[in-house]
């Protein structure tokens, strides 16, 4: 399997309402900033994002959440600038193969509806893109209603079947760009940094 991988940015991205959000990857100095994010989710938001309950990331995961430095995967932090920046959503991916990457995202309970997952979920299918990754797959508790409403709306289409019946995988040929905006304008021309 051969992995190319695009240079690692940090983009600050305009949300529908005019809020200004970075999406920037975590390295192991967020590991606080992180599992307080998850900790201030609500318990229904917990497990739908990680399929049971917890209140926090066991420390493995937390280290592997964190570590910027493995191949084909990368925890994407989204902030507001506050007097402090605050941590409001968060998006992983992993590269499953030459032909697919999978994802997860949550959104901050009270950043809920705002626009904000569909401006990660963008932003994440741009970068997977530029690893030269065609598909987009994830994992979705069938019961969690309106993150399979969120796929459909982003043009997600749902798998035939999935290796655990509480689930279902979403998809997404992701290999040429839709309509809308480029991915070079997603992010505010002015403040696009590297990092």
């Amino acid at each position: 399997m051969t992995i190319l991988f695009a240079p690692r940015l940090t983009h600050t991205l305009r949300l529908p309402g005019g809020d200004r959000v970075t999406v920037r990857p975590a390295y192991p100095g967020d590991a606080e900033i992180l599992q307080s994010y998850i900790r201030r989710l609500s318990a229904t938001s917990r497990y739908n994002r990680f399929f049971g309950p917890l209140r926090e990331l066991p420390p493995a995961e937390l280290d592997r959440a964190t570590d910027a430095d493995l191949p084909g995967r990368a925890t994407l932090i989204a902030e507001i600038s506050a007097s402090k920046p605050a941590m409001i959503g968060e998006a992983r991916y992993a590269v499953l193969s030459d032909h697919a990457c999978e994802f997860a995202i949550s959104v901050a309970d009270t950043w809920r509806g705002k626009g904000l997952g569909s401006v990660l979920v963008r932003n994440l299918q741009c970068r997977v893109r530029d690893l030269g990754i065609p598909t987009l797959v994830g994992d979705v508790l069938r019961s969690n209603e309106g993150m399979l409403a969120f796929a459909r709306k982003a043009g997600f289409g749902i798998a035939a079947r999935s290796v655990d019946p509480k689930l279902v995988r979403i998809v997404k040929d992701i290999s040429v760009p839709q309509a809308g905006r480029p991915c070079e304008e997603l992010a505010v021309p002015s403040l696009l940094t590297a990092a």
